[in-house]
């Protein structure tokens, strides 16, 4: 007896820009015209918060200031996350074929190309920043290096008016 069909995983990157929602809302767009049905995977990396360091002369001990920055930064996540979804539905994509995740990570490009890896997705979506090209050999790139480094296709959406 046959299996049904698995529905094909795309990963977006999110990272909350108006670059990354373009790249959602065209991927909402190619959804939309085709019968096959798609997941998709939006994935945002987060670096954590850094560790307090030196002598502080706050009433509250390093642990405590600590425990604080991951408490803001779970609340940011978590808005991040609403926002998304709720877009998400606003472009008409079905609830159950949409995944949200989340994830620390110091490094993004990395995070996203091993997320690829491990979901066996078959494309990586994600929006471009836009950089000239000495900003991006100043700056570097995610979306660059997720280009260079990930053995499946990426597909770059760039932020135009047509994007809605």
């Amino acid at each position: 007896m046959a299996s049904p069909q698995q529905p094909t995983v795309f990963l977006l990157a999110y990272d909350n820009s108006e670059n990354s929602q373009a790249a959602l809302s065209w991927f909402a767009r190619l959804n939309a015209e085709r019968d096959t049905r798609h997941q998709l995977v939006i994935f945002y990396s987060v670096e954590a918060p850094p560790l307090p360091r030196g002598n502080t002369t706050l009433k509250m001990s390093k642990t405590e200031l600590y425990t604080q920055l991951m408490q803001e930064s779970s609340a940011q996540i978590d808005r991040v996350r609403k926002r998304c979804l709720a877009l998400c539905q606003q472009l008409g994509l079905p609830a159950d074929s949409v995944k949200f995740i989340d994830k620390y990570e110091a490094e993004p490009g990395k995070a996203i190309v091993a997320m690829a890896t491990e979901l066996d997705a078959a494309a990586i979506l994600m929006g471009t920043r836009g950089l000239k090209r000495l900003q991006r050999t100043m700056l570097g790139s995610v979306s660059d290096y997720v280009v260079h480094h990930a053995h499946r296709p990426v597909i770059v959406v760039p932020l135009t008016h047509t994007n809605g």
